[in-house]
């Protein structure tokens, strides 16, 4: 509750002819639908074909389909939306490039155009990426040749005839790949999310010699982001190697400390304000690169949990707000963790109370793309219902109704949707500087709505994830 007054390729296949379907937005693999193709500007009928991941079938909007021998899918769909690939894309209508990214890996394709670049190589497309009109819900997709693109991210592909299926694997080892063999010190795995900007031999801001015999697996990083920190966390007792300064390059204006509990060694990197971090290792050396989030990340998101610590927020029917809140941003959290589109920073992940203006000065100073705060209402006991509070971004707070309606197991049409309210009057919506709304799932003080809220909360954070990402 809120009170007044806080301010996720190439190939020859031979496809079968079915009847068209009725248009709608998902179809099969093996139906038929319609779209335009603007490169030609003619409007056909293709037959769907699916992409696999790991045996299962990739859900998609837009179906893929064949054209000059090839299979296309959707940019978006298949190699963003899609998070199990750890992959990302993004689109210029200027320049009409088209960019993907795994791990060190960045392929670049232009619509219209079959040369596309691995890490600034070049390479021939089979066909050109396209961009098409899908009448099945009447919007238009960016298409790609996806068995090459697959394969150029690091990825095993194959087409299945029989089941019209083009199926994506990871393979056992590859340079492509975010967690290559590490003998090599020519090759560097990841320890850190997917980042725009990859520490390296070549561009690092920390560099640290390792000791010999160190395992990779040995060692984690831990972003400390309150305390304006990363932690190297390394299994066993290396104080003394890790602070020698002979075994540490420090380029950029950090404060270098190590330290030694319980078994492990902590390497502290502390700025003075909110970095994002990658960190990559070899078998000689960890290289560390921090810079703004905005520049490291894709797309940046807080989320806060109402109320917290001393602050209880609403109570009813023997539930507490700040508890229930806090138990619906933990399962948005483990939604996240598997997304490594996104970069997620959280007002708190226990029982603590940061105040309203530490809540919106940590989404100013990360300069988040998204905001968004959860809460529950409270009222009369028989006042029941959801609804999404904004100020300016109306469009942001429709979405994220939608699937709060989904995580309480609503409709649109139901007497429990209460829709947008506009405030002017809260700090959390007054104060970030960017896209932002607030939920209140529903009434504590309603009996039979309060324990549907404390029975669902793993369902509802997974819906407010969905509702964030649509938002993109």
């Amino acid at each position: 509750m809120i009170k007044k007054n806080m301010i996720c390729l190439g190939l020859s296949v031979v496809l079968f002819s079915s009847s068209i379907i009725p248009a709608r937005a998902t179809v099969s693999a093996g139906d038929s639908f319609k779209m335009k193709d603007y490169s030609t500007n003619k409007v056909s009928t293709k037959t769907a074909i699916n992409a696999k991941f790991d045996n299962k079938v990739i859900k998609t909007n837009m179906p893929g389909f064949i054209d000059q021998n090839t299979a296309f899918y959707s940019a978006y769909w298949v190699f963003d939306r899609c998070s199990e690939l750890g992959t990302t894309y993004s689109y210029s209508s200027n320049t009409k490039k088209i960019t993907f990214k795994r791990g060190s890996s960045t392929v670049v394709m232009k619509l219209g155009s079959t040369s596309a670049t691995l890490n600034n190589k070049t390479f021939k497309l089979s066909a050109a990426p396209k961009k098409v009109y899908y009448y099945g819900n009447k919007k238009n997709y960016i298409m790609v040749p996806g068995g090459i693109l697959a394969e150029k991210l690091g990825f095993s592909y194959k087409w299945n005839k029989d089941a019209k299926t083009g199926e994506i694997t990871k393979k056992s080892s590859s340079s492509n790949a975010p967690t290559p063999n590490t003998n090599n010190n020519n090759q560097t795995a990841s320890i850190t999310p997917s980042t725009k900007i990859t520490a390296s031999a070549n561009n690092y801001s920390v560099r640290i010699k390792k000791p010999s015999g160190l395992n990779t697996s040995s060692i984690t990083a831990d972003d400390d982001y309150h305390n304006k920190r990363l932690r190297l966390v390394i299994k066993g007792n290396y104080k003394s190697h890790f602070a020698a300064s002979s075994n540490h390059n420090v380029k950029a204006s950090i404060n270098y400390s190590v330290s030694y509990s319980g078994g492990k060694t902590y390497v502290n990197l502390k700025t003075s304000t909110i970095k994002g971090f990658s960190v990559t290792q070899n078998s000689s050396y960890i290289y560390v690169k921090y810079a703004s989030p905005q520049s490291m990340f894709s797309r940046v998101i807080v989320v806060d949990a109402g109320h917290g610590g001393k602050d209880s927020g609403a109570v009813g029917n023997g539930y507490v707000e700040k508890n229930m809140t806090l138990k619906i941003v933990q399962a948005i959290k483990k939604n996240f963790d598997k997304d490594a589109k996104y970069k997620v920073y959280y007002t708190r992940l226990s029982d603590t109370y940061p105040s309203l203006s530490e809540r919106y000065r940590l989404a100013n100073e990360v300069d988040a793309d998204r905001f968004l705060s959860v809460h529950i209402n409270s009222s009369d006991n028989s006042a029941s219902g959801t609804e999404t509070l904004y100020k300016t971004y109306k469009t942001y707070a429709g979405i994220l109704q939608k699937q709060a309606l989904n995580g309480m197991g609503y409709n649109s049409r139901s007497s429990h949707d209460r829709g947008l309210k506009y405030r002017s009057d809260l700090a959390v919506l007054n104060g970030p500087k960017m896209t932002t709304a607030l939920v209140e799932m529903g009434f504590i003080t309603n009996k039979t709505e309060a324990s549907r809220i404390n029975s669902r909360t793993s369902t509802i954070g997974a819906d407010l994830y969905r509702g964030v990402c649509n938002s993109f």
